[in-house]
Order: structure tokens, then C-alpha cells, then sequence
């Protein structure tokens, strides 16, 4: 399944979010979570959202670190809802 425009404007906000924010502490890790989230700008397929988005994947640990987890759950399900995923 390809990303369509949907899915990339949710993902470019997610990147946007880690770029801005702190470097994380023990569990999060930006450049991690950035370099996941640029992969999948790169390469249009969806497969790899789901682990993106794992409860303990970098990005969600990172996101509750510097204080934005809610918004990240929020971005996460939009991104879900956009790609069909369960």
C-alpha cells in the first residue's frame, strides 16, 4: 500500500514534532525516530507504519519524554485511520 497525501502530511507532522523537540531521555531517541520516519517518506510504502507506531517504538517513547504524548496518539490513530491499519 502506497502513502497517499493524507498520510504524508501526518507523517511530515510527526517529523516536524521530534525535529523541534528535546533529544529525548533513556527510551526515546529523536535520531532514531527520525531517521524511521524519513525512511518511510523515502519509501512510500505503508508496511513499516505499524512498527513506527508500536507502543515501544522510539517515537512513542520519545514523544512522552518531551511532553507531547497525547499528541502523538493523536497523530498516530489519524495516521491509522488514513491507512486502513488496525
Amino acid at each position: 500500500m502506497d502513502i497517499d497525501s493524507s498520510a504524508r502530511a501526518i507523517l511530515l507532522e510527526l517529523r516536524a514534532k521530534v525535529e523541534s523537540g528535546d533529544e529525548g531521555g533513556i527510551y526515546g531517541d529523536r535520531t532514531k525516530a527520525l531517521h524511521d520516519i524519513d525512511a518511510l517518506l523515502a519509501n512510500t510504502s505503508a508496511n513499516q507504519v505499524k512498527l513506527l507506531l508500536l507502543p515501544t517504538a522510539s517515537l512513542q517513547e520519545l514523544s512522552i519524554d518531551c511532553g507531547w504524548g497525547s499528541q502523538f496518539n493523536n497523530l498516530a490513530a489519524q495516521l491509522e485511520a488514513v491507512l486502513g491499519i488496525d
